[in-house]
C-alpha cells in the first residue's frame, strides 16, 4: 500500500503554506472534487495538504482508524497526482477531552487521572500496555495507506485532558513515579508537595516529576516511530506542540524518538489558541509562545509550520485581516511556515473561507522573503529567562512561566529573544529566580537583567541583591503611584506620574533601598497626597560588569503611556550597553522581531498592531544601511535615514496600515531576496 514517490518541494527556501482538512470534507465525494479544483487553482499558495482521521476529540475504535485508513489509500493519489505533499492528521492518540464518548474507543484500560482522582472518560494513559498496543496498531494501519507524512496531534501531553487537568496521577502514573524516585506515592502525597506550596524539597520533587512526564512522552514517541518504521522507515513524523511547559520543554528528545535511528526529518507544528479576533493582540502573546518553541526545536528540523487555528471556524469570527496578520506574526518570531485549520467542521460548501486563502497567497512574497532570510536564526532581544525545569520552580497556585512579562514591552516595540542565545536583556520574574542554579543567576546579573520585586526578594535570600544594588525594604497594597525621578534615563519625563490604581488591578508596589550610593533610582513611590514613601525602581552597574534594573511598581503591566514607554526603552538600551539590535523609538504600537540573514545582516519583521495607521514610525537600527521596506502588497520602498543616536541609525519609516506586517532589511539583502523569488 506504501507510495514512495518523490514529492516535488515548491518555493525552496520560503514559507511552506498547509492546508488541514476535516473528515467532513475529505469523506463527501462533492467536497473532495472542490478541494482538488482549488488545490490545482492554487498550488502556487500550498504546497501540502493533511487529511484529518476524527473531527471529535477522544480516540476511535481501531476499526474506524482502520477503515479510514483504507478510504485514504484510494482518496490521496489525485491530491498527490498535483504535486502536493499529502498526508494524514491523527487528531487523537491519547485523547483531548471528552466528547462523543458513544461513538469513541471505549475499552476498560487505564483513563487519564487528575490528583482528585477525576478520571476523563475520552483520554488514556500512555502507560497502560494494553493501550499502547491500540496506539501501535493505529500509526500501523496509517503508515499503510501511503502517506507522505503523518501529524500527532497536541493531544500528546500530560495536563488538560478535560474533565482531568492536572494530570496524569492514575495508579500507574504513580507507580512509574515510585520507581523513579524510589518512595510511595499517592494522590494526597502529590496534591500535597508536587501541587502545594514551594520549598526546596517540594521544587526537587517536582523537577522529577516533569522529567517523568518528559519521558512518558518520549516513550510513547519511541513506540509511534517503532510502529511506523514497520511499513516504512522513511516516513516523516510530526508533532502539533504547545508550549507543554508541564511537560518538560523535551523537544530534543522528542525530536530524536520522532526522527528514529535513520534520523528522518521531523515535522513540528507549534500552536494553541487565538481563535478569534476578539482580542486581536492575543496574537502577539501565541506568536511569542510558538516562538519560543521554535527555537527549542532541534536545529537539523527546518519544517515548523504554524499551527493557524480558526476553530470552530465561524467566518466573521477572525477577520481576513488579523488571518494574515497572525501568519506573519508567527513566522517573525521563527516558524517557517503555516498550517491553515481554516475549513468547517461540517459537509458543506467551503466558499466562505476561500477569502482567507486569497488573502495569504496576496502576502506569500512577503513571507516567502522572511522565511528565505531569516532561516531559522534566534529572535534577538529581550528574554524571559526560563529553564526547561520552569515548572518545578512554582507552585500549585502560582506558576513561575515568565513569558508574560514580555507581553507589554514588546507591544510598545522592544525586541522579543526566545531563548539565551539571542539574550540581549534578561528578564526575571517572581519564582522563575528559583529555577536556576546560584552561578547561572551571577551569570546573567553579570549581563543585563531587568527583574521585579519578588525576584529581588528570592535573589536578597539567595544573597545576591548586591548585584542588583537595591533591596526590598517593603511593600503597599493600594494609594501608589510612580513619579519618575530627575535621572538621565528618564530625560524630559522627570517629575512625569503613573497612576496604575492598585484599589481598581491589585498588585503590590515594592519599595527599595539603595545598597550602594552608585544605585540610581529612577521613580518614587507617592500616595494620593503627594507624600513620597521612597524609591520603587532602579538601576545599578555590579563590580561584575553588569547592569540591573528592579521594577517595584506594576513591572510588567501599564506600559503603554508616553513617559514609560519612553523610559523602558532607554532604560533596555542602557542596561544592554547598546546591544540591542534594534527598537522601535518612537510612540507606537508596532511590534518588532530582529534577526540575522546567513551574512549576520539584520532581518526586520514589523507589524503595526494598532487599528490606526502608523505614521512618522521610527525605528532606531544598530547597523549602517541603506534600509528598504518590504512590503506584501507593493514594491520595496527605500527608507529614509533621519540621523544617529550614539551606536544606532535613526530611521523613518513610511506609514504603516492597521495590522500591516512589513519586512525592513538592508537595500542588498532587499535586491537579492527579490531576484530569487
Amino acid at each position: 500500500m506504501r507510495d514512495t514517490t518523490q514529492r516535488p518541494t515548491p518555493r525552496a527556501g520560503g514559507a511552506t503554506v498547509s492546508l488541514r482538512i476535516s473528515t467532513l470534507l475529505w469523506t463527501d465525494a462533492a467536497r473532495r472534487r472542490e478541494l482538488l479544483a482549488l488545490l490545482e487553482k492554487r498550488r502556487d499558495t500550498i504546497a501540502e495538504v493533511a487529511f484529518f482521521t476524527s473531527f471529535t476529540h477522544p480516540p476511535l475504535p481501531y476499526s474506524r482508524v482502520a477503515e479510514l485508513a483504507r478510504q485514504l489509500h484510494t482518496i490521496m493519489p489525485p491530491f498527490k497526482a498535483l504535486g502536493l505533499r499529502v498526508g494524514i492528521n491523527h487528531l487523537s492518540t491519547i485523547g483531548h477531552l471528552d466528547e462523543n464518548l458513544e461513538n469513541s474507543l471505549s475499552e476498560p484500560w487505564q483513563k487519564i487521572t487528575d490528583v482528585n482522582g477525576t478520571a476523563a472518560k475520552g483520554s488514556y494513559c500512555p502507560l497502560d500496555t494494553r493501550f499502547q498496543a491500540y496506539v501501535r496498531d493505529c500509526y500501523k494501519v496509517l503508515a499503510e495507506a501511503g502517506p507522505d507524512f503523518i501529524w500527532i496531534d497536541d493531544d500528546v501531553r500530560m495536563a488538560h485532558h478535560p474533565p482531568a487537568q492536572v494530570s496524569c496521577f492514575c495508579d500507574l502514573c504513580l507507580g512509574r513515579f515510585a520507581e523513579e524516585t524510589g518512595e510511595p506515592w499517592t494522590r494526597a502525597r502529590a496534591a500535597q508537595v508536587l501541587l502545594g506550596e514551594a520549598t526546596p524539597e517540594s521544587r526537587e520533587l517536582r523537577a522529577k516529576w516533569v522529567a517523568h512526564n518528559r519521558r512518558l512522552i518520549a516513550e510513547l514517541f519511541d513506540l509511534i516511530r517503532a510502529a511506523v518504521d514497520e511499513v516504512n522507515p522513511g516516513l516523516p513524523l510530526g508533532f502539533m506542540c504547545c508550549p507543554l511547559v508541564y511537560e518538560g520543554m523535551a523537544f530534543d528528545r522528542w525530536g530524536e524518538a520522532l526522527a528514529g535511528p535513520r534520523g528522518v526529518p521531523v515535522k513540528w507544528r507549534p500552536g494553541g489558541g487565538f481563535y478569534t479576533d476578539a482580542q486581536p493582540l492575543e496574537m502577539l502573546r501565541k506568536a511569542h509562545q510558538v516562538g519560543r518553541v521554535a527555537e527549542a526545536i532541534p536545529g537539523a528540523d527546518t519544517d515548523i509550520q504554524y499551527e493557524h487555528e480558526n476553530f470552530p471556524y465561524q467566518k466573521l469570527k477572525k477577520s481576513e485581516t488579523i488571518f494574515v496578520a497572525e501568519a506573519g506574526a508567527a513566522l517573525a518570531a521563527g516558524c517557517t511556515g503555516v498550517a491553515l485549520n481554516l475549513m468547517g467542521i461540517s459537509p458543506d460548501p467551503v466558499d466562505e473561507y476561500l477569502p482567507y486563502v486569497e488573502r495569504v497567497r496576496a502576502a506569500q512574497p512577503l513571507f516567502d522573503r522572511l522565511v528565505a532570510l531569516a532561516g531559522r536564526s534566534p529572535c534577538e532581544g529581550l528574554w524571559p529567562s526560563l529553564t526547561p525545569d520552569i515548572w518545578a520552580a512554582g507552585t500549585g497556585r502560582t506558576q513561575a512561566d515568565p513569558l508574560p512579562c514580555l507581553t507589554e514591552l514588546a507591544e510598545i516595540g522592544l525586541p522579543p529573544a526566545y531563548s539565551r542565545a539571542g539574550a540581549c536583556v534578561h528578564l526575571l520574574s517572581g519564582h522563575a529566580v528559583d529555577a536556576f542554579p546560584r552561578a547561572e543567576l551571577e551569570a546573567m546579573l553579570a549581563e543585563a537583567v531587568l527583574l521585579d520585586g519578588p525576584a529581588l526578594q528570592r535573589l536578597q535570600a539567595a544573597g545576591l541583591a548586591e548585584l542588583v544594588g537595591f533591596e526590598v525594604v517593603g511593600t503597599r497594597d493600594r494609594d501608589t503611584i510612580e513619579r519618575f525621578t530627575g535621572d538621565e534615563l528618564n530625560g524630559r519625563h522627570a517629575g512625569w506620574w503613573r497612576d496604575c490604581r492598585p484599589s481598581f488591578w491589585r498588585t503590590d508596589a515594592f519599595l527599595l533601598r539603595p545598597l550602594s550610593e552608585s544605585a540610581r533610582p529612577l521613580a518614587e513611590l507617592i500616595d494620593f497626597n503627594r507624600a513620597s514613601h521612597g524609591p520603587v525602581m532602579g538601576v545599578f552597574e555590579n563590580r561584575l560588569g553588569g547592569r540591573a534594573a528592579v521594577l517595584g511598581y506594576y513591572p510588567w503591566t501599564s506600559l503603554q503611556n508616553l513617559a514609560k514607554s519612553t523610559q523602558m526603552k532607554r532604560l533596555c538600551q542602557w542596561l544592554s550597553r547598546d546591544r540591542l539590535p534594534a527598537y522601535v523609538s518612537s510612540f507606537h504600537k508596532v511590534a518588532l522581531w530582529c534577526r540575522r540573514d546567513a551574512k549576520g545582516q539584520l532581518v526586520m519583521p514589523l507589524l503595526n498592531a494598532s487599528c490606526d495607521t502608523g505614521c512618522n514610525v521610527r525605528l532606531h537600527v544598530r547597523a549602517d544601511g541603506p534600509f528598504q521596506m518590504v512590503r506584501a502588497d507593493a514594491g520595496d520602498e527605500a527608507i529614509q535615514a533621519s540621523g544617529r543616536d550614539g551606536a544606532y541609525q535613526v530611521l523613518e519609516l513610511p506609514a504603516l496600515r492597521p495590522w500591516e506586517m512589513v519586512l525592513v532589511v538592508s537595500a542588498a539583502a532587499a535586491k537579492a531576496s527579490a531576484q530569487t523569488r
